[in-house]
Formats: structure tokens, sequence, C-alpha cells
């Protein structure tokens, strides 16, 4: 049993996500009518360990902290459990930021602490509450496409899309798609190590607009990518492997987040075969996905050249998401929580 606070009464203790807490995460998501890609314990737990999130259940909500980048936040806003009212809403937040304050002020930090990931179903949760004096910042949004136009590729927007796809079948006539299975990891993680290399190489000093590397960036999804590889049948993943003749040069992985949407988690494929990319993404839409009217690939980190590559799919909308900071009338000491070293890939 996860417990917010210590014997004695003081000291939130908050503990790593592990594959064990799947059923209840899993029920607080499915409760949400407008997921965005970021509500899924398959998207949840394998960034574990590389933004060191950690959980604790209070005042009937599940509340998700981020810890990777030194500060304390929320990675998500606190999730409802069965019963719960505005009143535990409102006093969930003030306590979820009295924690985060108490660990940030060590620091020098306390204005770092905020929500993030808020989509507008919750932030209209947030606001109903009352109570709450907050500031809302935008967030990078999730990009959704046509299912149909993703497997099709079709029309004039896409027509470079379309070549590409063509362009590498045509020269790669003994290419083949296979569902993944455990024995494509090795390779995968082979495969995920020359994508993190060649894209800091290729992208040498570029920032994100919260002015982190995109080579940080690049490390942390490495390991969220070999989390998922590791534990993609326990996490409810469907993946991928594309080959040519017997050589694996991509794979991917996916899930149905709602009724009418999957969402794309990973997708990595080798740059040396042209058009790779293309294919890929329009058959794994084709092959798994195409009775869900919609393709959720998520955000772009603040990057420019991602930005560019998901805008070019030319999305029919974007999913916002929010920052949420709370402006607190007044400091209140309250002794910082209580995090284990503990190793998230249990």
């Amino acid at each position: 049993m996860i417990q917010s606070e210590d014997p004695d009464g003081h000291r939130a203790i908050l503990a790593p996500i592990q594959l064990t807490d799947k059923p209840h995460f899993d029920a607080l998501f499915a409760a949400l009518a407008q997921p965005i890609s970021d509500y899924s314990f398959a998207n949840t737990f394998i960034w574990g360990a590389p933004l060191k999130l950690y959980w604790a259940r209070l005042h009937r909500h599940t509340c998700v902290f981020a810890n990777g980048t030194g500060d304390l936040t929320l990675l998500m806003p606190p999730l409802p459990e069965p019963g719960a009212a505005d009143a535990d809403l409102r006093d969930c937040i003030r306590d979820c930021f009295d924690i985060m304050d108490a660990y940030n002020a060590k620091l020098g930090h306390r204005h770092a602490s905020r929500i993030e990931y808020v989509s507008d179903e919750l932030l209209e949760h947030i606001s109903a509450a009352g109570g709450l004096n907050l500031t809302v910042a935008p967030f990078a949004g999730d990009y959704i496409y046509d299912m149909n136009k993703m497997i099709n590729l079709d029309g004039g927007a896409l027509k470079s899309k379309r070549h590409a796809r063509g362009k590498f079948m045509r020269e790669n006539p003994d290419h083949h798609a296979e569902p993944f299975d455990d024995a494509h990891i090795p390779a995968c993680k082979a495969l995920l190590n020359q994508w993190r290399d060649h894209g800091d190489a290729a992208h040498l000093g570029e920032i994100n607009e919260e002015q982190t590397g995109s080579d940080v960036l690049r490390q942390r999804d490495t390991l969220a990518c070999c989390a998922a590889l590791d534990q993609w049948h326990a996490l409810g993943l469907t993946g991928m492997s594309l080959f040519v003749g017997d050589q694996l040069i991509g794979f991917t992985l996916g899930e149905a987040i709602s009724p009418t949407q999957a969402s794309i988690v990973i997708e990595k494929t080798d740059h040396r075969y042209d058009g790779s990319a293309q294919f890929i993404f329009s058959e794994f839409c084709r092959r798994y996905w195409s009775t869900y009217p919609e393709c959720n690939v998520g955000d772009d980190w603040g990057i420019p050249s991602l930005r560019f590559t998901k805008s070019s799919y030319r999305p029919t909308r974007l999913l916002s998401k929010h920052t949420v900071t709370l402006v607190q009338p007044a400091q209140v000491f309250v002794p910082a929580p209580v995090i284990p070293a503990t190793n998230h890939a249990a």
C-alpha cells in the first residue's frame, strides 16, 4: 500500500511506478473522456527512469511526481479516484504544491513547482473545483492525424511522403514487416543506439524551447524506448519490425488510448534507408490501427526539427496541453518528501 505520509505524519513518501500498478492506473485513465498521449500506463511506466517518476495517493486522487530535471513537479494533474469530489481535488492540489515547494525550496527553485501535461479536460476539472489561484501557460500539444490519410498518404499535401514510401519499396524489394517479437529486441536496441548517435551528430547544438539540448532529450528517449522494448508485452503494446532481407532497420510500438484514437508510442528507423520512416509509419497504421479514426503521434518536445517533421504530415488538429502553477499567498514550511532510490525497471 502506498502511503502519502511517514509514521510521524509529516513527510510525504513517494513510491516508484511498478508493473503491478498497471490495473490501478488503467482504470483511472480509462475514465477520462479525452485522453492525450501522456495519459496511459505504458507511457507513464516507460518514462519512469528517465524522468524519475514517483506516485502517491492523496485525497482520493493519484498523483505522479517527476524529479528527472532536479526539481520536483507533477507530471500530470491529479487523477480522480472513485468518489473524489471538488473539495478533494482542491486539497490534493494544495498538498501537492506544498510537497513540491518544500523540495524545490531546498534547491532555491520554489518557483519550479508546477503541474505539467494538463489536458483541456483536466484543466476544466481543476477550474471547476474553484478556490485555487492558478496561472496557466500553453505547452506543446499532441499532433492528431486522419488515420486513413496516414495509411494511404493520398493528396497533394502528402505527395512527398507517398513518393518517399514508394522509393523505399522500389529500392528494397526484399523488405518485409513482421509483428514485433522478443527475438527482435537485441537488434532494436542496437538500432536505437545508432539512431541516438546519428541524431546527436546531425542536430549538434539544437535546443528546445526550454533550452534543453536535444541530445539530452534523445538520451531520455533512448532509456524510455529500452523500457518499452523490455516490457512491451506486459504493458499491452502492439509492435511491428521492419526488415530488409534479414537485417532489422526499423521498429515501432503503439497502443489504443480511446475507442477512436491510436497512439504511436515509439518509431525508430535506420536513416540510411531513405523512405523507411514513411513506410513503417504508414504500414503500421494500415496493419494494426485502420479501425481507429485518428492517429496520435504525441507532441514535438519543443524541438524545431521535430515540429517541422510532425507538421509535414498535415495534422487535422492539435490536442492542447498546459502547464499550471499555483499562486501561493504565503510560504508554509512542510518537510521535504522522502524519495527512495529504487530501480524503476522492476
